[in-house]
């Protein structure tokens, strides 16, 4: 317990850190005094100045701040000249600035998070390495997909040769299909039921076809368990690692797709389960925990999960070349994916689609993060979700709530729209109440949550 709020509290530390940074740097390169630097609010529980600014450690860990003098309305409002701006220069003042310097300064925090993420991702793919199937049977072919001629690969066929190389795993098969040598890809397969051998070209004329061909096909995904997670159905039925599933309802199962088809098919219902074991074949019951899960279409659906991985990857290693641009696009793949589901999930909730109690799913706050981070830091996977929590850190902050740098950056769009004209000291404010009220909230909502995870039955 303890480690895991100590790692917790680090890596939202980190996050933080990096947030304020980017809003810090933005705003000595445009020349804007900053006052303080602070890791968490309220009162400082630790200080040390440099120069004209103050860094500071402050008691509550969920956030931080950097303080610019004339950057907050309510001290012009009031007329007061708080201590740590008694000293300051006019000419430095936040609201002093141009607004595409404003704009600079706010939008840097979002901003560095993104960066944040990115280096991560980069870091991951070059230290560690990227996961692949290792597999090279062919489970089926994305009908949308195939080329001309794909039409006589047999399902279950071993890949022997690609333009004759053997490939050890399905990363070499897709790389094979996307960098050919020459225009035309040559394959040797092996249809183990016929037990022959069979070989089909197709012609890659360019880029897009090479696309195609690469993830037209589909790797088998054998239907033994990579991964149980403690304390979920399957760990309570006493699955196990390396279990092979057999059989579910008296439905053969004959690979991964299938396996996860009828389990998200029985959200709290009883299952039969025929599992292989070694040289053992055991029967299980459980009950798939009712899930609320993003779907291809971007809508919410509610599936039945037991707490399971697949097989595990094979790991291969990448150049520094390979780990830009995996990280990279990475970093645009998962901010992609949450700005097209969150989207679909208020308009679903407000139009009654998804109940509250479904929502409840779907929604985690710091205790539901911190419990995942001791997960994570236990799991070998801590800095994949730090570089995913960054990008949800990076995006909440651009909502136009007031208070969050997004309500900062829609203050200074109504500003353009009104020719130049602020909106009033007391205007602000008022909006920036509006947000605290909004943000406070949804704090109170997602914690609630989180201790109701915590102690349902």
């Amino acid at each position: 317990m303890i480690y895991t709020i100590l790692v917790a509290l680090l890596v939202l530390g980190v996050l933080i850190f990096f947030h304020e940074l980017g809003h810090f740097l933005a705003a000595k390169l445009v020349g804007i005094q900053v006052l303080r630097f602070s890791i968490g609010l309220g009162k400082p529980l630790l200080a040390y100045r440099w120069g004209e600014t103050e860094y500071a450690l402050a008691a509550i860990p969920f956030g931080g701040y950097v303080k610019m003098a004339g950057d907050d309305p309510v001290e012009s409002l009031e007329g007061q000249t708080p201590d740590l701006e008694k000293s300051t220069d006019p000419k430095r003042h936040f609201d002093r600035k141009s607004i595409w310097a404003r704009s600079l300064v706010i939008f840097a925090g979002p901003l560095m998070n993104f960066v944040l993420a990115a280096v991560l991702y980069i870091g991951i793919f070059y230290f560690q390495g990227a996961d692949t199937i290792g597999t090279v049977v062919i489970d089926s072919v994305n009908q949308e997909l195939a080329l001309p001629g794909m039409e006589k690969i047999v399902p279950g066929s071993k890949v022997l040769s690609i333009n004759g190389t053997e490939p050890e795993n399905w990363n070499d098969i897709r790389e094979s299909c996307l960098h050919p040598e020459a225009s035309v890809v040559q394959m040797l397969l092996w249809d183990k039921k016929e037990d022959r051998r069979y070989a089909l070209s197709f012609s890659v004329p360019d880029d897009s076809t090479r696309q195609r061909l690469a993830y037209a096909l589909n790797p088998l995904i054998e239907s033994r368990v990579g991964e149980v997670i403690v304390d979920k159905p399957a760990y309570r039925a006493g699955i196990q690692t390396g279990d092979l599933f057999l059989r579910i309802n008296d439905q053969d199962i004959k690979n991964w797709d299938e396996l996860t088809e009828i389990i998200h098919q029985n959200p709290g219902d009883t299952v039969s389960i025929l599992l292989e074991r070694g040289s053992e074949r055991i029967e299980v019951e459980v009950v798939p925990e009712s899930v609320v899960s993003p779907q291809p279409d971007r809508t919410f659906k509610t599936v039945g999960k037991i707490g399971i991985g697949p097989p595990r990857m094979v790991r291969i290693n990448l150049t520094f070349v390979q780990s830009v641009t995996g990280g990279v696009g990475n970093t645009i793949f998962y901010t992609d994916l949450v700005l097209r589901s969150l989207p679909h999930f208020l308009v679903e909730l407000i139009s009654g689609r998804m109940s509250f109690r479904q929502a409840r799913d779907a929604l985690g706050g710091p205790i539901m993060i911190g419990k995942m981070v001791g997960e994570a830091a236990r799991g070998g996977w801590l800095f994949n979700l730090m570089a995913f929590v960054s990008l949800n850190l990076a995006l909440l902050n651009l909502l136009p709530i007031p208070v969050l740098d997004g309500g900062h950056l829609l203050f200074i769009l109504i500003e353009v729209i009104r020719f130049g004209k602020p909106l009033s000291p007391e205007m602000r404010v008022r909006w920036m109440q509006v947000g605290m009220v909004i943000i406070f909230t949804l704090m109170i909502y997602v914690v609630f949550n989180d201790l109701s995870r915590i102690f349902s039955p």
